[in-house]
């Protein structure tokens, strides 16, 4: 069900009357706020959301000028999408335990929490004493991706890596400047970009977007081109690896093909009304015991790192999933510099290990043995060389799903392809679509990863949920994150495909809706977010605003030809308010409002402390930290958090309770350095 609280109340759709009807269902309901908490009938829309997620003021990254690039909303109700997913997770995950306890489920999903998820290491600043930072640029603009031009458009790149800069600067021919001690280091880069930036710009003008991508692949640089729609459907690796289908009565117009890289037949048209018309009945005969975690029994090792994989497994993790992150003692998870460990690594066991060690692969083999999930995000070929590739993990369990997460897919003619989800955002139009007109794309934010994240929770658990129902043989997920992208960009894809004008950068105004716009409030780069879906909440905005007192009568299409006079007399009366004020003063007046919130605001919402969404984790030494929760409120359907552990510090425990090594086997291994220099082992309860 979906919609405001009291529009679904309205209707009789409330989640205990449904499960009257149905009591083994499982009931979801998507409401902007969710279905509790001081927000809970506000109006909402994409734009109203977006903002008051905090995303808006990561999405393009650092600006020049903050009051010409305001904070933006992403293209193409990308708010509808987030919350989808999360529903459609945690509702798998329910689908799961009814299947062996017979019990139903209440899932509360809040869009506007659904999409402040999207920034789990931002979103946990507060707690861990960090200030959000300014979004004026100040040098550095190296962070992830930078987007340099070409004779043809722009490509993106990003060499993070020592090696990588070395392999770029012989790409670009070593010139001169290359050689300054200015630049010797990646931190004196990332503090000189402005510099830098001319300079390397100089070498990519002369030269082809095409030209500039070969070379830099081909010297194992992370590179891509800066697509625009159409062109992303003429992509040859696309078009190979089947990442769109025909659009069913639409003369041969194509979609995005669902982002799991099952085979052909797989997956199966929706089905005919009726078809799960038994009210929720159990699948089982619900022998265990009730209130059992959906994935509770389900073991996972995870071989990921960063972002979207480390996402996807504290998802399977807050199920109930024992997750087993298996990481390199000489090269860790980079999520370990900052606050992303904090969140993501919560409820996890850690076992730091040398896959080269003497003893190591064998350890692995027999973890995969009494595991069902392996997730991986290596580089094309890499679990193979380890000897721990799909056809040798299958010699020791048949039925393990195994979960692969690349930047393009692991078939195609680019599945080598050095990628990163800021440079992926550029290769299929994501970031050509999100800004304002007339100014060069911006990778900013990495959208992609916990887009993917939660995407990868889903297809893992959906992966689970068939092979226990057997309605499914497949037991291979190659995840393409450009494809994850494309499947929620329908809207422009069609567009582009139907000889309309390309669709390109909008800022935060609407091709349909006016008033429909960001406007100033009180103080430093602060922003409220106002969108007129009609003509009663116009009238009603009229009220409010006593400069538009006489233009009640404007139709929509009037007021859309007015739209700069009128967003002049907006911002005339929300300069003078706080933002917050005039989001809640708009909201009594049934007008869609949303403050431009940032990472602290966000910390300080009554709203959110009210839905418990901030959710205390006991650190070892007794500590408490307050960390975002889930994109979801299911009281009995996920665990109480533990803190995320050292490198390591488990080891000793996976090793023999999983893996069943005998104590002369485990020092054997750590004799022969596959520990590295490990951490404190933990005790756990």
């Amino acid at each position: 069900a979906g919609g405001a609280p009291g529009d679904l109340e309205g209707v009789g759709w409330t989640p205990e009357a449904l499960r009257v009807l149905a009591p083994g269902a499982v009931v979801v309901t998507i409401t902007p706020f969710g279905w509790e908490g001081p927000y809970r009938d506000y109006r909402a829309t994409d734009l109203t959301t977006f903002h008051s997620s905090g995303l808006s003021r990561l999405l393009l990254g650092s600006v020049e000028d903050p009051l010409v690039e305001p904070p933006v909303r992403a293209a193409g109700e990308q708010t509808e999408f987030i919350a989808g997913i999360a529903a459609a997770t945690a509702s798998m995950a329910a689908l799961h335990r009814r299947a062996r306890t017979g019990e139903g489920a209440t899932i509360d999903v809040s869009a506007h929490e659904a999409m402040a998820c999207m920034a789990a290491r931002e979103l946990s600043s507060p707690a861990l004493g960090v200030v959000p930072s300014s979004r004026t640029r100040r040098g550095d603009v190296l962070g992830a991706s930078v987007v340099l031009p070409a004779s043809d458009g722009y490509v993106s790149i990003s060499p993070r890596e020592a090696h990588q800069w070395a392999a770029w600067v012989e790409v670009m021919g070593a010139p001169a400047w290359t050689a300054d001690a200015r630049f010797a280091t990646n931190a004196d880069r990332l503090q000189r970009a402005d510099e830098l930036i001319p300079l390397m710009s100089e070498w990519s003008r002369g030269r082809t977007r095409a030209e500039i991508y070969v070379a830099t692949q081909e010297a194992h640089v992370p590179c891509f081109p800066v697509y625009s729609v159409a062109e992303t459907l003429e992509d040859e690796h696309l078009i190979v690896r089947g990442s769109f289908m025909s659009l069913a009565g639409s003369d041969g117009r194509l979609t995005p093909a669902p982002p799991f890289g099952l085979p052909s037949g797989a997956l199966r048209e929706a089905p005919p009304a009726g078809e799960f018309s038994n009210g929720g009945a159990p699948a089982s005969d619900g022998s265990r015991a009730l209130g059992e975690l959906p994935l509770a029994g389900v073991r996972v090792l995870d071989f990921s790192w960063v972002i979207a994989g480390p996402t996807t497994t504290q998802f399977l993790a807050s199920f109930g999933a024992e997750v087993v992150k298996i990481e390199s003692p000489s090269r860790p998870d980079p999520g370990r510099r900052t606050a992303l460990h904090d969140v993501l690594g919560r409820s996890k066991l850690n076992l730091g290990l040398d896959l080269k060690a003497p003893g190591a692969v064998d350890a692995v083999l027999r973890l995969v043995a009494d595991s069902d999930v392996v997730l991986e995000n290596f580089a094309n070929g890499v679990m193979e060389r380890l000897g721990l590739g799909e056809a040798k993990l299958r010699e020791v369990n048949p039925e393990i799903v195994y979960v692969s997460s690349s930047g393009v897919g692991r078939t195609g003619p680019q599945a080598d392809a050095v990628a990163y989800g800021t440079l992926v955002q550029c290769f299929v139009a994501f970031a050509d679509l999100n800004g304002f007109p007339d100014r060069p794309p911006s990778p900013g934010f990495a959208w992609s990863d916990p887009l993917c994240g939660m995407l990868l929770a889903f297809s893992s658990t959906a992966g689970l949920y068939a092979r226990a129902q057997k309605t499914s043989a497949v037991r291979r997920i190659d995840h393409s994150m450009a494809e994850a992208l494309l499947w929620t960009m329908p809207g422009s894809l069609l567009e582009a495909q139907e000889g309309m004008e390309l669709p390109r950068q909008f800022g935060n105004r609407s091709r349909d809706l006016a008033p429909h716009d960001l406007y100033p409030a009180a103080g430093d780069d602060q922003w409220i977010a106002i969108a007129v879906t009609s003509d009663e909440e116009w009238r009603a905005l009229c009220g409010v605003v006593d400069g538009l007192a006489g233009l009640t009568e404007l139709n929509v299409a009037e007021r859309y030809v007015q739209q700069d006079e009128i967003d002049g007399v907006i911002a005339e009366w929300t300069v003078t308010l706080d933002a917050r004020e005039a989001m809640h003063a708009l909201q009594s007046a049934g007008v869609a409002a949303g403050a431009t919130f940032d990472t602290q605001m966000l910390f300080e919402d009554d709203h959110l402390w009210a839905r418990g969404f901030y959710q205390p984790v006991t650190l070892p030494d007794g500590e408490t930290q307050l960390l975002p929760g889930l994109p979801w409120k299911w009281a009995d359907g996920t665990r109480e958090a533990t803190a995320a552990t050292g490198l390591g510090s488990d080891n000793d425990e996976v090793l023999e309770r999983i893996a069943g090594l005998g104590r002369d086997e485990i020092e054997a291994m750590r004799a022969g350095g596959a520990f590295g220099a490990e951490a404190v082992p933990r005790s756990r309860a």
